[in-house]
């Protein structure tokens, strides 16, 4: 089911910031809600098939929409009879600073990177304008102006490759995605940040990238036409979610400038939106309100890699919270060591080679019992 402000489904006609006012996490499980009773009917009307009391709902999502599978279970117990959430990141969180940690755990040339991160800030720290705009130049990306900017677009590489990590099919001759990008840093001829800067340049040619319209906080800030759903996100983050993937406070090593801050990353919403959007969210009491870590839920699967940096918003993301949720009402909870976000979803079932296959038959067990199948 899509969700409201996504795809094409607006309930007004622009995405200025009084219009995006009815989107909300509560508005979207009661959408959900609302299909899911008035569903008999419906589907009786369009397709000739009888629902009935006998049959039972579950609800299902990857990502942010695992959460709504998990909510929707919370929220809706007697519609929802079960659910299965892959990669659901249910504790929200406004500094999220522990996603870069996650990053650095899975690449082997981390320490490399967060050499390069620490001669990268005292450059900025140093405010020789011309120093700073050569190494841009270097990054090709010289036309950044605001330097958190800059600093910021240094993690797209990073985090996409370790969030949609998908290791090669075994025999076959396709590269391994971190390695490839690890081997960058191979190059002891050079310092590590003169490899990082090599590596971003590539990554923005090879892969076309503007960097204005890409990297900058502002960019699309008066675009307030229909069917933006990155403007759609960037509005749930802004007012209920946060989930801003800062750098890690001193002395945590960090893969990420220390430009990359929580209030960079939330400055650009009163562009976006309007001044009426000031400060954090309130996740405090949406976390009370949906539960958290233990979201006081029974028969859901909860799925995740390890590998994925929003495991640490997980249930899997420490074991003790695990049991404590597996303890509780039949739940479920399913690790893969090696995989990371959503994997479970969009592998090819005949992959045996790191654990997807031995999850999704966990997943069907489980969901199987639940129904009493």
């Amino acid at each position: 089911m899509e969700h409201r402000y996504y795809g094409v489904s607006y309930p007004v006609n622009d995405m200025s910031g009084p219009n995006m006012r009815y989107l909300t996490v509560e508005n979207a499980l009661e959408d959900v809600a609302h299909f899911v009773r008035n569903a008999p009917e419906f589907v009786k009307a369009s397709i000739g098939l009888t629902i009935g009391p006998q049959n039972k709902w579950v609800a299902t999502g990857g990502s942010y929409s695992a959460n709504l599978a998990v909510w929707l279970r919370q929220q809706y117990p007697d519609l929802f009879y079960a659910a299965y959430a892959s990669s659901a990141p249910v504790l929200i969180k406004s500094n999220f600073y522990q996603y870069d940690q996650v990053v650095g755990r899975a690449l082997p040339c981390a320490q490399n990177i967060s050499d390069a991160i620490t001669t990268l800030d005292a450059i900025l720290d140093s405010n020789d304008r011309q120093l700073i705009d050569s190494w841009k130049r270097a990054f090709a990306l010289d036309a950044l102006k605001d330097d958190s900017d800059f600093a910021g677009a240094l993690t797209d590489q990073l985090s996409n490759t370790v969030q949609y990590y998908m290791p090669p099919t075994q025999g076959s001759n396709s590269p391994d995605a971190i390695a490839s990008l690890c081997s960058w840093f191979n190059r002891t001829r050079n310092i590590p940040l003169q490899n990082f800067a090599d590596m971003t340049a590539a990554y923005i040619r090879d892969n076309g990238i503007d960097p204005v319209s890409a990297y900058s906080s502002s960019a699309g800030s008066k675009n307030t036409a229909l069917y933006q759903d990155g403007r759609s996100w960037f509005y749930q983050t802004c007012t209920q979610f946060g989930y801003w993937q800062a750098a890690p406070p001193e002395p945590l090593r960090r893969l990420r400038s220390k430009y990359v801050t929580m209030d960079w990353q939330s400055r650009p919403c009163q562009a976006f939106f309007g001044e009426g959007i000031t400060g954090q969210p309130d996740v405090g009491s949406l976390n009370k309100k949906l539960g958290g870590l233990f979201p006081n839920v029974t028969r859901v699967v909860f799925v995740n890699g390890l590998n994925d940096p929003w495991s640490e918003l997980s249930v899997a993301s420490d074991p003790s919270v695990a049991a404590v949720n597996m303890a509780y009402g039949e739940n479920v909870v399913i690790t893969m060591s090696k995989a990371s976000h959503v994997t479970d979803f969009y592998f090819a079932s005949s992959r045996t080679d790191f654990g997807v296959d031995i999850a999704r038959k966990r997943i069907l067990a489980a969901i199987k019992s639940f129904l009493g199948l």
